[in-house]
């Protein structure tokens, strides 16, 4: 989900596709954004013998999107670069598990009780990640259900206001 920018890693997740539908030949891929790079994911796509597994959809309202994050077996972010990253936790708050690049900001948000990790731009990283999440559908459901308590204790505007109280009184108290 986002824009469709070279730095969110579209292509290192196309990449990855042949390796997860190989293990998983049911797996659809819902890419959800707009940007130049539409047309040249579908082509990559193609190329890759993934084409009939990929989609894109240019956008849609919140609540749609977050229908589409309820009914998802994972929210993959393979993204080089996020300066917060919201997708995530969208996902996770609607009770999906996350696979995601081993950097920050992501892994101050995902963990392997929440998702799966991979290096970053490393498909065949990825499409293991995938893969090990796919595998253990039980492993998901608690994932799920982890990542949404996560969220609600930790990522609230109720959260944030006392966090952010908490480091001005430290100030005021110097």
């Amino acid at each position: 989900v986002g824009r469709l920018v070279a730095r969110k890693g579209h292509r290192t997740l196309l990449r990855a596709m042949p390796e997860i539908l190989e293990q998983h030949p049911g797996t659809r891929l819902c890419i959800v954004g707009r940007g130049h790079m539409a047309k040249t994911l579908l082509k990559q796509a193609k190329q890759l013998g993934v084409g009939h597994a990929v989609f894109i959809q240019p956008g849609m309202p919140f609540e749609e999107l977050a229908q589409h994050f309820r009914s998802a077996d994972l929210v993959v972010y393979p993204s080089y670069y996020e300066g917060q990253g919201l997708i995530p936790l969208e996902a996770l708050a609607s009770g999906t598990p996350v696979v995601t690049v081993n950097q920050a900001p992501l892994t101050e948000m995902i963990d392997k009780t929440v998702g799966e990790l991979f290096t970053t731009g490393d498909s065949s990283d990825l499409a293991k990640a995938v893969c090990r999440s796919l595998n253990d559908p039980d492993g998901r459901v608690e994932q799920a259900e982890r990542g949404r308590e996560r969220v609600l204790s930790m990522y609230t505007y109720e959260h944030n206001a006392e966090a952010y109280e908490a480091i001005y009184a430290s100030l005021v108290a110097q």
